[in-house]
């Protein structure tokens, strides 16, 4: 006959096991049911720029198709100010419940290194997928009288300190690349800050500016007022095939492509961030917005939670380290 105290012990030790599963259980179930519980109310995203441009455009449509999918209002809400910090502090204080999401540039990643007093973390912020991808092109005026890359370069070293480079404002991805431009190919060329792409649109057309790193999506505008001599990434642009990139020729500061991406509250459940990665990459690749990206220059990506989660690492890596080295500070 076992002994009372071993036959407590054994009850005891399957109760414990019990109650193991039980937990386990549990908690596949909540995660479950929070899947299929959400979106249970509206959703909000949050982009932190004024309306009209690139980015709040892209959210619209990303509105328009979450609504038809999941039945619940979904409203963009801009929220511009201190170069997109107030937008995504706004996100980064809500509830971490999937329904308050921010629609950003890759300037969310920069804003922290480019400030002592580091408004936010990149560890605040959940990365969902990228949305579509964007690459900036450096036009030149025409009047410069070149037609290729290493003529500029040669042009601006023959005279230098004489030829200026527009950007979008102080530490903004233009800005950023163009001082790793000039410094890997050793050019003393004035960098000047601008307002945003239509104030550098208006500077170049009237020649008041030599050159400027632009959004494709830019250079409608342009017409034949300005030579393209090279752009950003690794890839040629699928409009552009006849300009090539800096990286093929030798200028591998630049390598990083441009992207407007989505984001959720850090403690976002796991599940949650799933179903709106799985969501939100279906609607990218619907005909309707397939052609809506394409009308405004860009490139739909729609790619999973972990490939844009090593990309949002990798390029978080790469703007630290070209910050550092230019020295750029905005506090």
């Amino acid at each position: 006959m076992p002994h009372p105290l071993n036959r407590r012990r054994a009850i005891g030790a399957l109760g414990a096991l019990g109650a193991m599963g039980s937990g386990l259980g549990g908690g596949a179930w909540a995660q479950d049911h929070a899947a299929a519980a959400y979106p249970s109310k509206p959703i909000r995203l949050v982009v932190p720029f004024p309306a009209g441009g690139a980015t709040d455009v892209l959210a619209r449509h990303v509105a328009k198709g979450l609504q038809q999918s999941w039945g619940q209002p979904v409203v963009v809400d801009n929220k511009p100010g201190a170069g997109g910090i107030l937008g995504t502090k706004t996100v980064i204080g809500s509830a971490p419940d999937g329904h308050t999401l921010l629609v950003h540039l890759a300037s969310v990643l920069q804003q922290p290194h480019l400030r002592p007093s580091r408004p936010y973390s990149m560890a605040d912020l959940a990365p969902i997928t990228s949305l579509v991808r964007a690459q900036l092109t450096l036009a030149v005026q025409k009047d410069l009288g070149v037609n290729t890359l290493g003529e500029f370069i040669a042009l601006v070293r023959r005279n230098p300190g004489k030829y200026s480079l527009g950007n979008y404002g102080p530490g903004t991805t233009p800005h950023l690349q163009g001082l790793m431009f000039a410094r890997q190919a050793g050019l003393e060329i004035t960098p000047v800050a601008f307002q945003g792409g239509a104030p550098l649109l208006v500077a170049l057309k009237g020649n008041h500016v030599s050159a400027g790193l632009l959004d494709v999506a830019a250079l409608r505008s342009l017409g034949d007022s300005a030579r393209l001599l090279a752009i950003t990434g690794t890839r040629r642009w699928p409009s552009l095939p006849d300009v090539p990139t800096f990286a093929e020729k030798g200028f591998h500061s630049l390598d990083a492509e441009g992207w407007i991406g989505l984001f959720a509250p850090a403690a976002t459940p796991e599940v949650i961030q799933q179903k709106l990665n799985r969501e939100v990459a279906r609607i990218l690749r619907t005909p309707e917005l397939t052609t809506a990206i394409e009308a405004i220059d860009m490139v739909a990506v729609g790619n999973d939670l972990q490939s844009y989660r090593r990309q949002v690492q990798a390029d978080d890596a790469l703007y630290a380290r070209i910050i550092q080295e230019t020295g750029v500070r905005l506090d």
